[in-house]
């Protein structure tokens, strides 16, 4: 026999075959006991938030849906912003700032979760998952906010103006005001941020400065300007070497200063017309009207000289210095203008009357002690006799009408006495007709006035002649009155006495 060992190989085999079913069974059996530990696990947490969930570090594991709602719903009802603006501060909710959370989609968020077994093992197992809640701003409203926080009078710049003296006529500046107003976007933005924490908050807002398009230096600038325009030599010259200075105050009013069309700077315009007035006023004092003269023809042909012609002198050069008055001041240039003039040649006219007769027994032979000057130059003039109750025309120191009887002032109302002139003149008016008198009568005609309200007129209510019982007024007989209308003229001298 041999001494030989044999080895049989099958052994080992066998072995390891049992051994890796044995562990095979165990891994079984231990995978039986972890599922069905998970799966009771994960049945727990079946419509609740998993383990480890928080919102804003409050934790709802485990939490209902409803139980989660009541907990975002109660931290969020108390979160108050806090503003800070130009040393003022203000705690408001925060729903006033535009702020809201959106509850429903923080309470789906909370349970968005996977709720598989191997999420729920592996979320007892990953810690914390915090939740940030749903929040919505509403930029508008924030902005909004944000805006208000700007005093409503400090809100719009305030442009410098420029004002003129009444009565002085001098230029001043009212001094501008910037404005006040907030860049909302860090406003917003800060709202945005802290919202979703659900805690107490402050946001800090500052106001910006708005600068008017018109300021004081603006202002101030067209001010300067005006006073080179001012500081040239301006004279116009005369017939005769009269000379006229327009004068600083003349040229003020000429001028005036506003905002440009675009409002974004100050303009000195000069009005034309104001200009041309002043003109015309200087040239009024140089010239004088043509006063044509009137001689009247009687029915009987016999002429009486009225009034004798006069020339007239007229300034022809008006629109030219108007035109140079303007550019010089616009351009602050000196000026040394002189007006030229040409004679108006007067006319004689003839006017035919019907006249009441001159009656010499009832008018003084020479003249009267009451006559005015001009009855010594041969100018027309009316007599009103108060004590004979006449009016009486002259020519000089002849009477050329009258005397006619008239119905003077009567007791409480009388005729004022005095050496007058017509002021005004109107052939149709009504008279009183106002709250101020306790009389209205309507179209009465040929009205001369002499003094203030007193008038020589037409009475044709009235039958009778050569007494006191007017308001005040010469009342008249039509013809009279007429007569005496078309002789008279502005500036007429009248005469009233007793």
């Amino acid at each position: 026999m041999s001494n030989i060992p044999v080895t049989h190989a099958s052994a080992p085999k066998k072995r390891g075959r049992t051994l890796l079913l044995l562990l095979v069974a165990i891994a079984v059996v231990i995978a039986l006991v972890v599922t069905g530990g998970s799966f009771a696990y994960a049945k727990q947490f079946e419509g609740k938030a998993l383990p480890g969930t928080t919102v804003s570090g409050v934790d709802v594991s485990g939490k209902t849906a409803e139980e989660i709602r009541a907990i975002v719903e109660k931290d969020t009802s108390g979160v108050k912003v806090t503003v800070e603006a130009a040393g003022e501060h203000t705690t408001v909710p925060l729903e006033e700032v535009g702020a809201r959370i959106d509850v429903d989609k923080t309470v789906e968020k909370a349970l968005s979760r996977e709720s598989s077994i191997p999420s729920v093992v592996s979320a007892a197992l990953s810690g914390k998952h915090d939740v940030t809640p749903v929040v919505t701003v509403d930029e508008e409203k924030a902005r909004a906010y944000a805006e208000s926080l700007v005093p409503e009078n400090e809100v719009e710049p305030v442009d410098a103006e420029i004002v003129q003296d009444d009565e002085t006529k001098e230029f001043s500046v009212v001094e501008s005001k910037p404005g006040k107003g907030v860049d909302p976007s860090e406003f917003v933005a800060s709202v945005k941020k802290n919202a979703p924490e659900l805690k107490d908050f402050t946001v800090n807002q500052e106001f910006t400065s708005i600068e008017p398009q018109l300021d004081t230096a603006k202002a101030n600038e067209a001010i300067e300007a005006l006073e080179g325009m001012l500081k040239s030599s301006m004279v116009v010259t005369g017939p005769e070497d009269k000379t006229f200075e327009v004068k600083r105050k003349d040229r003020l009013r000429f001028v005036s200063i506003t905002p440009n069309d675009k409002g974004d700077n100050f303009e000195i315009n000069i009005d034309q017309e104001k200009v041309d007035t002043y003109v015309g006023k200087i040239a009024d004092k140089v010239a004088t009207a043509k006063k044509d003269g009137i001689v009247e023809v009687a029915e009987d042909g016999s002429r009486t000289e009225v009034s004798p012609g006069k020339d007239g002198v007229k300034v022809t050069n008006q629109k030219d210095i108007t035109e140079k008055l303007t550019h010089a001041l616009s351009a602050g240039e000196n000026l040394d203008i002189a007006m030229t003039t040409e004679v108006e040649k007067a006319e004689v006219k003839e006017k035919k009357v019907e006249k009441a007769p001159v009656d010499p027994e009832k008018v003084p032979s020479e003249l009267p002690s009451y006559a005015p000057a001009e009855a010594h130059n041969g100018e027309k003039w009316i007599d009103i006799n108060l004590a004979n109750k006449t009016v009486t025309a002259y020519v000089g120191d002849k009477a050329v009408w009258g005397p006619v009887s008239v119905v003077d002032g009567g007791k409480g109302t009388e005729t004022p006495t005095g050496e007058y002139e017509i002021w005004h003149r109107t052939e149709v008016q009504n008279m009183g007709c106002t709250p101020r008198y306790d009389y209205c009568t309507k179209g009465v005609k040929y009205n001369q006035f002499f003094h203030k309200g007193y008038a020589l007129h037409s009475a044709p209510w009235r039958s009778s002649f050569g007494y006191s019982g007017s308001h005040g007024c010469i009342n008249m007989r039509v013809k009279d009155a007429k007569w005496l209308f078309e002789w008279a003229s502005l500036g007429t001298k009248v005469v009233s006495h007793r």
